[in-house]
């Protein structure tokens, strides 16, 4: 019987080979595109999985609320980790990590440039379980100037990870011997090149050791193993508990007004967590999961509408063929199974067309979305057990109702030709139509509502002037090249292609210092936190940045090395400063007076509101060469300012972007999300189309005498395309009715993610709605003027 229901199967597709392309197309699509979502949302939700010990490992964040503002930081204070280890017992170990920054590393005779290098202490690889390939994880870091590579770092340094063992690697400051080769495998939010044992940090600065047990002192990433997963709650409201009886009394004592408290997260939590500041790498955006998991689920279910329609509209051809069936005996419940087998088969050959053309899309799809994707992933288990689940939903679902349907037919009405099906529910094959395009238009309306919102973050005033600023990274640790940064700028502007040339310790889209500030207010001393960036008397110049009130740092006044600060207009807000020049500041060693208020600039992207900001005076400062270049032969420019860097400084190797790229690098999970949802926005209506022009095929097939009276009785192509056309264009109309609210909503939800944003205008739903019409139309109409060129006198002997 099986082997029966497959002959007959495979004659139905052979039969109707337009409709059955249509319907194995369309679900290949559909599940392709499902496909690589798939591999995307699994991949962006692994992070951490591959740590033995995960479920176990949370890491303390530390938030402090000063002046009723809460800074939340992703850092906690080195003096925490003792505390923990001897008021915890269920803590099993703590780690603290601390990021090394960017280094020059000298290997023999070649240098190389590292930024993913971590200080770590002798108990890390008891909390992370790294598989080391070479090396002992219980000793590898106990020594000073010892250090840990990854397998990468080991064969580009050394040619593998064998070799690797006991070499030594020369840094600005120190050389570390390599005691241990690691395996990266897996996602994580700590991104490694290599560990440096943490004790030669602590030796080499014990001056800032002196000060750990300053609670305010956020410079340590903190992680703590517990011996059971069930503790992590238990463990947070002992953390209240410690806050208040260890933490505040050391606030009241050094008489600050503020106030802490300690914030478990578990570590799978973490890379979706934007809420902390400064962490060791940017956060995922889980909106954008949600967003992409919704996406698959649309694109499988027109492609299953499409199924569905398709089989209900076209069952007139195969009643005879049940009504014979029920003659001879046949049950119910065999037809049913008849046809759901069917739709499974199509629904397999769909998804092996699926498999090849995601293997053709890969590549596509990697650079997309910055992934690693290749045919491995398609021998995971999650991802047989996803085309499993694909093919039985499609299969019973979306064959469900076409075999119910045709199942019914009675055999006495079937085998009658004058009273013939009607092929199936024309109410429910239009309101599918309607779901369909009304999908459709969401995924329209949020395409030019992405688009729209990324052109007005990238065109936006900031406050400065990011173009034609290139930013060269001056290497941490070499303080005989930062002496020589007031001669290395003088060399520089001699270029008359060079405008300007200033130096800071950070940049816009940078992590920004949070400090400490006592402010004269009312005639008292009040404390509060603010960003600081240490600039030089050139930086306003360089960046463009307007000064609003009093004057900029000048070399005729001595006094404005610790004398003076400059605050930009959100921090005289903040500090309720109608007048705020000549008003007294004191951040860190600095016991200054304003003299300059300039316009608010943004430092991060538009995301966030600007915040307070000192910009304060340090000329020479290890962080970055700002350079303004005019945009005319630049090639030549950036050749004359590495060769000027060689002549300064031939050991360490020039590092240097572009300020617009860096800056724009923001939103770079925007510009993904608007690539990869514009593909599958296109890919949606693609998929819509192909089952409208399948029923406007079947529709003009069923009218085909009633089109040959009309042309004997005068009817114009023109009259016969728009009578095939307007209830089409009906449907369409009512999907855009019910779309554009659900559109609003999603949008407009998206967009309270950004504090500064476009307002969602009437033309974006007018746009997406004619897009829509024109598409569905320019389908229908293919078919509907085919029927109306039909000779009449072949159409009525039809």
């Amino acid at each position: 019987m099986l082997q029966n229901y497959f002959k007959i199967t495979i004659r139905n597709l052979m039969r109707n080979k337009v409709y059955s392309a249509i319907n194995i197309v369309g679900l290949a699509i559909g599940v392709a595109s499902c496909l690589l979502i798939f591999l995307y949302v699994q991949d962006e939700l692994s992070y951490e999985s591959h740590f033995d010990k995960a479920d176990r490992i949370v890491r303390i964040a530390g938030e402090i609320e000063h002046e009723g503002q809460v800074n939340k930081f992703a850092l906690s204070a080195p003096v925490l980790a003792p505390n923990l280890l001897k008021n915890f017992p269920e803590l099993e170990h703590v780690t603290q990590l601390l990021s090394a920054g960017k280094q020059t590393i000298w290997y023999k005779d070649k240098s190389f440039t590292e930024d993913k290098l971590i200080f770590a202490d002798s108990s890390f690889f008891d909390v992370f379980s790294y598989e080391l390939v070479a090396g002992n994880p219980a000793s590898a870091l106990d020594e000073p100037q010892t250090m840990v590579v990854s397998e990468e770092m080991a064969q580009k340094y050394f040619g593998g990870a064998e070799e690797a063992m006991g070499k030594v690697l020369k840094f600005s400051r120190d050389p570390y011997r390599v005691t241990g080769v690691f395996r990266n495998e897996g996602h994580s939010h700590i991104q490694a090149s290599g560990f440096l044992a943490r004790s030669t940090f602590d030796k080499q600065r014990q001056d800032v050791l002196d000060g750990n047990n300053h609670w305010f002192n956020m410079s340590r990433y903190t992680y703590a193993l517990l011996s059971n997963e069930a503790q992590i709650q238990p463990l947070q409201e002992k953390l209240h508990t410690f806050a208040e009886t260890d933490v505040t009394p050391w606030i009241k004592e050094n008489n600050l007004s503020a106030s802490m408290k300690f914030v478990l997260q578990p570590l799978k939590s973490i890379h979706f967590n934007t809420t902390y500041e400064a962490d060791l790498s940017p956060a995922g955006n889980i909106t954008y999961i949600y967003i992409f998991a919704a996406v698959a689920v649309f694109l499988l279910l027109i492609a299953s509408i499409n199924y569905m329609n398709l089989a209900t509209a076209r069952s007139a051809k195969r009643a005879k063929e049940v009504g014979l069936r029920k003659v001879v005996g046949a049950y119910r419940s065999q037809i049913i199974s008849q046809f759901i087998g069917e739709s499974l088969l199509i629904t397999l050959l769909a998804v092996i067309l699926a498999l090849a053309l995601t293997q053709i899309m890969i590549p596509v799809f990697n650079s997309l979305t910055d992934k690693q994707f290749d045919s491995a992933f398609f021998l995971q288990t999650e991802v047989l057990l996803a085309l499993l689940a694909i093919v039985v939903f499609i299969g019973v679902v979306a064959g469900s109702y076409p075999a119910i349907f045709l199942s019914g037919f009675k055999p006495i009405d079937v085998l009658k030709t004058d009273k013939a099906p009607k092929g199936g529910s024309a109410t429910l094959r239009k309101t599918l139509v309607v779901l369909q395009f009304a999908i459709s238009l969401i995924m329209i309306v949020g395409t030019i509502v992405v688009f729209s919102q990324m052109h007005f973050l990238k065109n936006r005033d900031l406050g400065f002037n990011k173009e034609q600023v290139l930013v060269i990274d001056i290497p941490t640790g070499d303080s005989t090249l930062v002496k020589q940064l007031p001669s290395i700028k003088n060399e520089l502007l001699r270029n008359p292609s060079i405008e300007h040339v200033s130096n800071s310790d950070d940049i816009p889209a940078e992590s920004l210092s949070n400090l400490l500030v006592f402010a004269e207010k009312d005639g008292q001393t009040l404390q509060n936190t603010m960003n600081v960036m240490f600039v030089d008397y050139d930086f306003l110049d360089a960046m463009g940045i307007e000064l609003q009130q009093g004057r900029n740092y000048s070399k005729d006044f001595g006094t404005d090395l610790k004398g003076a600060l400059l605050i930009n207009e959100a921090a005289a807000k903040k500090m309720e400063w109608q007048e705020p020049l000549g008003k007294r500041l004191e951040v860190i060693d600095w016991d200054a007076k304003v003299i300059g208020v300039v316009k608010d600039f943004h430092t991060t992207s538009l995301h966030s509101n600007v915040e307070p900001l000192i910009l304060a005076l340090r000329p020479s400062s290890p962080g970055y060469l700002l350079v303004r270049i005019k945009p005319q032969d630049m090639a030549s420019t950036i050749s004359f300012i590495e060769s000027k860097w060689r002549a300064f400084d031939p050991k360490h190797p020039m590092e240097y972007f572009f300020m617009d790229d860096h800056f724009d690098a923001q939103y770079r999970a925007e510009e993904k999300m608007l690539t990869v949802f514009g593909y599958f926005a296109g890919l949606t209506i693609l998929i819509a189309c192909l089952g409208l022009f399948g029923l406007a095929s079947y529709t003009a097939e069923q009218r085909t005498k009633e089109i040959g009276i009309r042309k004997v009785l005068g009817s114009s192509n023109g009259s016969i395309v728009m009578l095939l056309s307007k209830d089409f264009a009906l449907l369409v109309l009512i999907a855009i009715v019910l779309a554009s609210p659900v559109a609003w909503y999603g949008m407009h939800k998206w967009l309270q993610d950004f504090a500064y944003r476009i307002d969602l205008s009437w033309w974006m739903f007018a746009l997406a709605a004619v897009a829509a019409l024109v598409i569905a139309l320019a389908t229908v109409s293919f078919q509907a003027l085919k029927a109306a060129l039909l000779d009449p006198v072949k159409a009525m002997r039809t």
